[in-house]
């Protein structure tokens, strides 16, 4: 759990679940980092292999480097602003509200209460269903929590919620009763 829940939260407040991102936000870093490794290591063999020992190989093979190395050090790059993504989205359900925050520097926040929450939409790709990932957007009256992308296990998020909605309401009421 983040520092802003911790901050956010009322003495007689309990977290229920926590949500977190997927692993699918380092993709993008891993592709890069792979490609930076294929680059330098068939790009070198492949200019020894097309040009024999002569200076141009060499020269070839250091150019061949470099760009490997820049690929390499550009997948670290995406490896820690997702990094970053992680450790600063917070999506808590607690026994009083719902609780999304996302941003390092510039940070954006949502909260609703329990209460005046009506559902939430869940959003998955045919790759988010295969891995467990979807968008999560928590709907609210007068409003909502802006869509969370990748977020792990949405339909767990769900479960939670509609359990901490059940808590609120009260666990004997039934919503299709005409009492």
């Amino acid at each position: 759990m983040g520092s802003y829940v911790r901050r956010a939260m009322q003495k007689d407040e309990k977290i229920l679940y926590t949500a977190q991102l997927h692993w699918v936000i380092y993709k993008m870093a891993i592709t890069i980092l792979i490609l930076g490794a294929v680059i330098g290591h068939f790009g070198v063999f492949g200019s020894y292999f097309l040009l024999g020992d002569s200076d141009w190989a060499m020269h070839l093979a250091t150019y061949i480097k470099s760009v490997a190395i820049g690929t390499v050090l550009l997948g670290a790059m995406q490896a820690a602003f997702s990094y970053i993504r992680q450790i600063s989205t917070e999506l808590v359900i607690t026994n009083q509200r719902v609780i999304a925050k996302h941003g390092f520097v510039s940070t954006t926040s949502y909260e609703l209460m329990l209460p005046k929450v009506e559902g939430a939409t869940i959003d998955q790709t045919i790759m988010g269903r295969i891995l467990g990932y979807g968008t999560l957007m928590v709907k609210g009256t007068g409003g909502g929590i802006s869509p969370i992308d990748h977020v792990a296990d949405p339909y767990k998020f769900h479960t939670e919620l509609m359990d901490a909605l059940r808590l609120v309401h009260g666990s004997d009421r039934n919503p299709a009763s005409n009492d």
